[in-house]
């Protein structure tokens, strides 16, 4: 096979795989993960508490935070992607909704990876724009990775922060538009 029947294939996996993801998916899961998934993110939460000197305080003072136990990302050729599912939480450690992140990227791109995040929102204000769907723009993660107590809190750009963790595969590093992530309340409505 040529060069560029590879290239096209590569291409058109990729979008094939990015459009299966943002028309198949919705916010919260199936009943059948939901047990896994609160497990698994709760799981996340301490592995960056452990991790991360400051942040069970950060999380404490926040007005919520999200717990993604993982999220998938993808480059092939010049087309790529995020996908993940988490669970929103209060301050107070008490599950308010659900999370979904889907986005779609071009540039050149190669490689696979998966990994944790967590997502902290600043104060009530932040909060009720990813409710309402109207957060914008993008923050890059901190990456969380190695010994406990190896990494600070954040700071917050524009009322969020973001911590990455665990990675393993080609890419390194994430910034994640916010735009693109989702909320759906306990119960499904708004």
């Amino acid at each position: 096979m040529d060069a560029r029947r590879i290239g096209r294939a590569g291409i058109g996996l990729a979008i094939g795989a990015a459009v299966l993801a943002s028309v198949g998916c919705s916010t919260s899961p199936p009943a059948s993960d939901v047990q896994a998934l609160t497990y698994r993110a709760g799981y996340t939460q301490r592995w960056f508490e452990d991790r991360v000197i400051g942040l069970d305080r950060q999380l404490e003072r926040s007005a919520g935070y999200i717990s993604f136990p993982s999220i998938g990302q993808f480059g092939v050729i010049i087309a790529g992607g995020k996908f993940g599912r988490g669970l929103v939480y209060d301050p107070a450690g008490e599950q308010i909704g659900w999370a979904y992140i889907n986005t779609a990227s071009a540039g050149l791109q190669l490689g696979a990876q998966d990994f944790k995040m967590l997502v902290v929102f600043e104060d009530p204000a932040t909060l009720r724009r990813f409710q309402q769907d109207k957060l914008t723009g993008n923050v890059s993660a901190v990456a969380v990775v190695g010994e406990a107590g190896s990494s600070g809190a954040a700071s917050f750009t524009d009322g969020v922060a973001i911590y990455q963790g665990d990675s393993a595969g080609l890419m390194a590093g994430v910034s994640i538009g916010l735009d693109l992530m989702r909320y759906e309340p306990m119960g499904g409505g708004r």
